[in-house]
């Protein structure tokens, strides 16, 4: 729970008030930067009460054909779109395309047409005479483009490498129509070909397999064309070309390939690594070959996300990358599996709407959670879940379900309740079939809709089909209903009757979005040799489990092998808690025994902490016991960390020196400089000679975690020193950006500035804009701003999108009102204009500024911050003696009293 000082508020609120009299800038500012965001709606269907559903199809799209040529100069593509399709049900007299701002040069049909018109957003063709239900027809769209989405550049214009020019495309959920015409939403599939006209040393990857590539005598270009003669929705058309290397391979003669810009081509092989095996994992785990005729993984600079499963041409960011200096800190294993699952889930069987997108994500979520099972251990897997359980759990407000249609924008769906909580959702599904029901379940499902749409029905109808039970609750009360459980669980010995008892309350709040759970939870009872469990069926508020044993139990455990989605409080004495925590036979229960002792501060609980964080077996024990550790925050908790910082796994080593980072005490900080240059004391005090720290994120950690230290000239020189430093992606100096942001010393602005003016090719667009913000925030309390704010407006019109936006965030950072006038330019710009919005949101802070002087304008974002955690104090006040009231009631269901193998 976060503390507030009420004496720091009540001051806070004293120096507001008599800044009241201080004239304000306008408050319609913001409200402007909301009111002018008018978004072109996507094609879809929407009722009146604001619910999203898929569109009408008037036809069916059979074949899409497209031949187009990029200008990597220019940033321009152009080229003819070709659409054959067949109306459906009735005869067609008007057919509409989407297309956003695309110039249409000609327009063709194998139909006479009566009239075209070319909008912002579409292209409608009408037919002199309707055109028969079920006929084929053509139309063919010459048309060019200057894409602000869909497609991207990448290009030394733009701050990239010579040599490493590229586009790439992203067509989820609505981006395709920015640089062809076509039907885009997913409830519509189709085959496709794509021709791509490049310079001669250039490569082309699209969907599908190459058919041919050749050299146009009359132009120069190559021509390359891939053909996907099986049927795939527009969003998952896809198409890379530039300069790149490729490592080759295959799995059981089907080619695989891994592709980066050469600037990156070194660090490729410990990305594709893994693929082969993942591919036979997922074929034996789920029962269907690859649907596709090959798998190519592109790697592209600037991806706008982690990576997208286009039908078998995956794109992924250039992030993933990593070179074997990192050792286990970070991998593509995660990555490279959920979009490789994803061939099956979304680009095989695809959600007929965003709404069910849960039936894409979730599953290539949860099938990358197998295939960590299977590489790893299911202790392991059972951690990664842990950590994805309690993401989800530290959304305490978010009632909302997993299908759910009242969404304005189709990017609103991306969250973690389609990720993450199908996932878990999914876990739990296999958990009540059992392994092979599960699997036999997903097989036919694929297979019985398989090039086609599905919606959540699908999948519980073949459920329910082969297993002959009713999954309707199930559904309901995960997936169509929102939250989770929220459990106190108790345990009492009745000695003299040899009983366990195990009393549950559902605590949760229960209403319109949020149903009491059904659910079974397993109860494990651990006793010197022995081992027992229980399965207890839970569906009331509050329920009495008497269940006879043989022995006393020496650790309880409620669901052990973590099947549940649920927020369980289950409060252990120290006794059984220190026994859980040395419990060979159960790693997450020794994790779990680390989180339940944080809050115990005796010298017991942190000697063995200590020892698991040195001894345990599990990587993730060593993990929970440092941050234990680190929670705990007593002076004997420090030494313990102090002690503990040469660990082998750096995974942990990297963990550790964040948490001895997390006291604010000078020898933590000697010992993290001592780290970074493998200098110190030994145990005995004497001076000693170790090993610098030559893993750049286990270094970049320990960087990082000095900004929260006063700033001296030892420190200065030492973050100066890392600025100039190099290392993968440059990761030591954006860590030293980062410490020196925390540092907020105005002595620092020179060098960093310098770094940034004399490295800016070097550093990645997302490190560059972290320094741009960090200099703006150091200098934003100088009376002079004038060298940083030019340094910061000469990116203002620069043309990566990525740094131009950094450049305008930084400005409102500075909140120097001579930037005013140059912002206000980038904001006054139509909406269309992806800067404007951040403009707008800089114009906010330098009006504000500009009114309100900066300390105090930093005061109110504190005094607000802290009025808000007060409020949502009080609101958690009133909501537990509303639970207390009502569980004292019984108002929500009656106490159940269960009984196991006494009558």
């Amino acid at each position: 729970m976060k503390r507030i000082d009420i004496r720091r508020l009540l001051c806070a609120v004293a120096l507001m008030t008599c800044a009241a009299a201080t004239p304000r800038a306008a408050e319609t500012e913001l409200a402007e930067a909301y009111c002018s965001k008018q978004a072109w709606t996507p094609t879809g269907s929407e009722s009146t009460d604001g619910r999203r559903y898929a569109p009408d199809r008037n036809v069916d799209i059979i074949h899409l054909t497209l031949d187009v040529t990029p200008d990597f100069e220019q940033r321009t593509i152009s080229g003819t779109t070709t659409i054959r399709f067949a109306p459906i049900g009735k005869a067609l007299s008007e057919l509409r395309l989407d297309a956003v701002d695309l110039t249409v040069t000609r327009i063709e049909s194998s139909e006479v047409l009566l009239d075209t018109e070319v909008t912002a957003n579409e292209i409608i063709l009408t037919f002199a005479s309707p055109i028969a239900a079920g006929r084929e027809a053509t139309v063919t769209i010459e048309h060019s483009a200057e894409p602000t989405e869909g497609m991207y550049f990448r290009t030394p214009a733009l701050g990239y490498p010579a040599g490493n020019e590229h586009i790439f495309t992203q067509g989820e959920p609505f981006s395709a129509r920015h640089w062809f015409p076509g039907y885009d939403a997913p409830n519509e599939k189709f085959t496709s070909q794509i021709t791509c006209r490049v310079p001669e040393a250039m490569v082309v990857f699209a969907n599908g397999r190459k058919t041919a590539e050749e050299t146009d005598p009359g132009t120069g270009l190559k021509v390359v064309t891939w053909l996907q003669d099986k049927p795939h929705p527009n969003y998952l058309i896809a198409l890379c070309a530039g300069f790149f290397e490729s490592i080759q391979g295959d799995y059981n003669g089907m080619p695989l390939s891994f592709t980066t810009p050469p600037a990156h081509a070194e660090w490729a092989a410990n990305s594709y690594r893994g693929t082969a095996d993942m591919m036979a994992f997922f074929e034996n785990e789920i029962g269907v070959p690859y649907p596709w005729d090959q798998y190519a993984q592109v790697v592209v600079d600037d991806f706008v996300a982690g990576g997208m499963e286009n039908t078998s041409l995956t794109i992924l960011t250039t992030r993933t990358l990593f070179p074997d200096s990192i050792g286990n800190v970070r991998n593509s294993e995660s990555l490279v599996a959920h979009e490789l699952a994803h061939q099956w889930f979304g680009d095989l069987v695809t959600c007929k709407d965003w709404s069910h997108l849960w039936l894409n994500e979730s599953f290539a979520t949860y099938y990358d959670w197998l295939y960590h099972d299977h590489a790893h251990g299911a202790n392991s897997r059972r951690y990664v879940m842990l950590q994805r359980r309690e993401s989800i759990l530290a959304d305490e407000s978010d009632p909302l379900p997993i299908v759910w249609r009242e969404y304005d924008d189709a990017n609103e769906r991306f969250g973690y309740r389609v990720y993450t909580k199908g996932g878990w959702v999914l876990h739990m599904l296999r958990t009540q079939l059992g392994e092979e029901l599960f699997r036999e379940s997903i097989q036919t499902y694929l297979e019985r809709n398989a090039y086609g749409n599905v919606v959540t029905e699908d999948l519980n109808s073949v459920v329910e089909e082969l297993s002959g039970r009713s999954f309707d609750r199930f559904f309901d009360q995960w997936i169509y209903h929102g939250k989770h459980p929220e459990l106190d669980v108790r345990y009492e010995w009745l000695a003299a009757e040899k009983l366990a008892k195990i009393s549950v309350r559902q605590t949760h709040e229960t209403g319109g979005d949020v149903m009491l759970f059904d659910f079974p939870a397993t109860v494990r009872f651990f006793g010197a040799d022995v081992t027992q469990d229980r399965t207890l069926d839970i569906r009331e508020v509050e329920e009495d489990f008497f269940i006879p044993l043989d022995f006393k139990p020496e650790i309880v455990r409620f669901d052990p092998d973590l099947n549940l989605l649920a927020d369980i409080s289950f409060d252990i004495p120290n006794a059984m808690l220190h026994a859980q925590l040395v419990n060979e036979r159960d790693a997450i229960g020794r994790v779990l025994a680390c989180r339940a002792l944080e809050d115990r501060r005796d010298g017991g609980s942190i000697s063995k902490l200590k020892r698991a964080l040195n001894e345990d077996s599990f990587y993730g024990v060593r993990l929970a016991a440092a941050r234990a550790l680190r929670k705990i925050g007593s002076d004997a908790a420090f030494e313990a960390l102090l002690e503990s910082m040469n660990q082998d796994d750096e995974r942990v080593r990297r963990s550790v020196a964040g948490d001895v980072g997390g006291f604010f005490e000078p020898r933590a900080r000697e010992a993290l400089v001592n780290a970074l240059s493998g200098t110190g004391a030994d145990a005995a005090g004497e001076e000693a000679e170790g090993n610098a720290e030559t893993n750049p994120a286990v270094a970049a950690s320990l960087i990082g975690a000095l900004g929260k230290y006063p700033s001296d000239p030892d420190l200065r020189e030492l973050l100066g020193g890392y600025l100039r430093s190099e290392s993968f992606r440059q990761m030591l100096a954006v860590a030293a950006i980062g410490a020196i942001r925390s540092l907020d010393d105005p002595a620092m602005i020179d060098p960093l500035s310098a770094a940034l003016r004399e490295r800016e090719s070097e550093f990645t667009t997302r490190g560059f804009a972290s320094g741009l913000d960090a200099l703006a925030w150091i200098a934003r309390n100088e009376d002079d701003r004038d060298s940083v704010r030019s340094l910061i407006e000469d990116y203002v019109n620069d043309p990566n999108t990525g740094r131009q936006h950094a450049a305008l965030r930084a400005l409102g950072t500075l909140r120097d009102p001579k930037a005013i006038s140059v912002v206000k330019a980038f904001a006054d710009r139509s909406p269309s204009d992806p800067a404007q919005g951040e403009a707008k949101a800089a114009l906010k802070k330098l009006r504000d500024a500009k009114s309100v002087p900066v300390e105090l304008s930093d005061l109110r974002g504190e005094v607000t911050k802290l009025e808000n955690e007060l409020g949502d104090l009080s609101e958690r006040f009133d909501e537990l003696e509303g639970k207390l009231d009502s569980r004292a009631s019984g108002a929500q269901g009656k106490k159940r009293r269960w009984f196991f193998g006494l009558f």
